[in-house]
């Protein structure tokens, strides 16, 4: 399988974590949801994550370091939709700008909210029932509806937030 992830991560207290090129940052604590992509396979980009010796690599591998994951929902499709999925939830969510996203125009790959729950609803909704949206400053992007793993469970079931 390959595609898109979001890994919902915990921070559990306000930390300070420096970033590679992005210098010092303030993350308050709470829960994050990082959009990225797997187009090799979900298995080793997952397992990489979720190793704590590792060496640091990417933005998320220095947050990590403060903080854990407390899921990951998966978005099995042959076509990239990371950046699509991050710009549906910039709409939605405080991000941190500039994470995670320099090799793309992306805001940011990284958001926040106070609640893992309202994360969930809105990455699942997004999942199960695809989206359409346009911006200012770009065409209209779509992401098709597909099936949902969440941390190994599959649903098809009708999102109940969303009838």
């Amino acid at each position: 399988m390959k595609g898109s992830y979001v890994l919902l991560i915990q921070l559990p207290e306000e930390q300070t974590v420096t970033i590679g090129s992005l210098q010092a940052l303030h993350f308050p604590g709470g829960y994050y949801a990082y959009v990225g992509s797997a187009m090799s396979g979900f298995e080793a980009r997952i397992r990489r994550h979720l190793r704590s010796n590792k060496k640091r690599h990417w933005h998320i591998d220095y947050l990590l370091e403060k903080a854990s994951i407390t899921g990951v929902i998966l978005y099995e499709t042959n076509d990239r939709a990371e950046c699509t999925i991050a710009q549906a939830l910039d709409h939605q969510f405080e991000s941190v700008p500039g994470f995670g996203c320099s090799d793309c125009k992306c805001r940011s790959h990284l958001f926040f909210a106070n609640e893992a729950s309202q994360l969930v609803m809105v990455i699942v909704r997004i999942y199960i029932h695809g989206i359409a949206f346009a911006t200012a400053s770009t065409s209209l992007h779509k992401i098709a509806p597909a099936r949902v793993f969440l941390t190994g469970a599959i649903t098809n079931d009708p999102c109940p937030h969303c009838s």
